[in-house]
């Protein structure tokens, strides 16, 4: 059986969401929705940082299924001035992740933030709680605990789209602006 994967990537709560493809899965489709992470320390060093960085990047990873047809990933959002160290610390994780997958030459395809908003609700500045509800919505049977879990189901979405395994279901989710690796029709 093979999935179409969604990453939102974080260091406190990454969401992964998996979807099999609709000839293998179950009836209905209940998608696998999960959210990994841990909090780190204001006065970490960098070393800590690094290894947080790979701890997670470990996890994350454990946390997909062993055969994937494509990854969608959420791309970082803006740093915030005030704290710079923890966008450094989150864009070491992105090119980790991304890394890893590319150097197995599994398919990544990569979202803004304001796209997955778009896509998912049809206004690209949604907050955290239209996008849970949207998740939900579009999902019933799955088990999304989080915000972080929905953004993942969300792209994991955007992705079986793209591939034919599921029509999309409302005007925002046709032709999202996203960056599909060479091959994905």
């Amino acid at each position: 059986m093979t999935f179409v994967v969604g990453l939102d990537p974080s260091l406190t709560a990454a969401g992964i969401a998996a979807i099999a493809h609709p000839l293998y899965a179950g009836t209905p489709n209940v998608p696998r929705c999960v959210s990994v992470g841990a909090g780190g320390s204001s006065v970490a060093t960098d070393a800590e940082s690094a290894l947080r960085i790979e701890r997670q990047r470990d996890a994350i990873l454990r946390s997909m299924p062993a055969k994937v047809s494509l990854v969608v990933v959420e791309t970082l959002p803006r740093p915030n001035p005030n704290a710079p160290g923890k966008h450094s610390e989150r864009c070491g994780l992105y090119w980790a992740l991304l890394a890893f997958l590319a150097a197995r030459k599994i398919p990544i395809a990569t979202v803004s933030p304001t796209t997955l908003k778009k896509f998912a609700t049809g206004d690209g500045r949604a907050e955290k709680p239209a996008m849970l509800a949207a998740a939900r919505e579009l999902w019933p049977h799955a088990k999304v605990r989080d915000h972080n879990a929905a953004d993942a189901l969300l792209l994991a979405s955007m992705g079986a789209h793209r591939l034919g395994w599921h029509e999309p279901e409302l005007p925002c989710h046709v032709s999202p602006n996203v960056n599909w690796p060479k091959g994905i029709r």
